[in-house]
Order: C-alpha cells, then structure tokens, then sequence
C-alpha cells in the first residue's frame, strides 16, 4: 500500500472498504440512497481523520465529525439515528469496549482540541472536489492533526 501521504482520499477510501470487508454491515445492497450517502461521508471522515472500526476508532470519528465538520452536534445524532448506524456497537466484545472505552475517554478532550483548531469544517456533504486530493494536502488545507 502507498504511504498516507502519497494516496488521494478516493484511494484511501478504496483501501478502508478493502481493509474492513466483511465488517462494514452498510455496504449491503438494498440500502436506501440517503443512508448510503450517509455512511460513504462517515468512511470518507473514518479516512480523513485516520480513525479505524474499532470502538476507539467509532467513538473519534464521532467527535472529530461533530466538532470538524458541517455536520455539526444535532445532525449527526439525527442522521446516525436515521442510518440505524448504532447497529455497529452490537459487534464489540466486552474485552473490545474494555480495551478501547478509557483510551477514548482520555483522548476525547484532545480530539474536540484538534478539531476546534481546524482552520474550516470537513464539509459533511459535498467534498467530491476532494476525492482525488492527497489526504495529505486536504489535513494540510484544513490542519487536521490526527490522533496517533
């Protein structure tokens, strides 16, 4: 795989789908149009702000989505409600929320922090401009620090 820094946001994005096949319960067919383009800006922030599936990885995208992008606060609770995205939560193990549950509460301070410095939102809809953008350059635009 090429280095982050290398890749468009559409190549990551094919990498993420690739990465976690199998694991994505959103990429069934028969979804209505609006959840799908619900969830493709969900993966797209998954890869944009470099979070994985895990709960740690869930619970950041959330923060980074309600404090770094159009989204905002109400909106994404509406929308993930309506996407039944909470679905997800069912397939952690009690050792999985264990393992990830105090790692996010410590890094939540430090992802609103992230966020709030970002020089613009991630615009939640509408950011096919940036599909083949290096992800580098979109962080660099919009000073998106990932959380290592």
């Amino acid at each position: 795989m090429e280095t982050e820094s290398n890749i468009t946001l559409r190549q990551g994005l094919d990498d993420f789908y690739n990465a976690y096949e199998g694991h994505l319960s959103h990429t069934k067919e028969g979804l209505p149009d609006e959840v799908k383009s619900f969830f493709k800006s969900h993966d797209v922030a998954h890869v944009l702000f470099g979070c994985d599936i895990s709960l740690f990885g869930e619970g950041a995208v959330k923060i980074w989505t309600i404090f770094g992008t159009t989204l905002g606060f109400w909106n994404h609770f509406n929308e993930y409600r309506k996407a039944n995205a909470y679905e997800l939560s069912k397939n952690f193990t009690f050792l999985h929320v264990i393992k990830n549950i105090f790692k996010l509460l410590a890094a939540i301070p430090l992802l609103i922090i992230r966020a709030k410095r970002m020089h613009k939102a991630w615009p939640w809809s509408g950011f096919e401009t940036y599909m083949d953008q290096p992800i580098a350059d979109i962080r660099k635009e919009f000073n998106i620090k990932v959380l290592k």
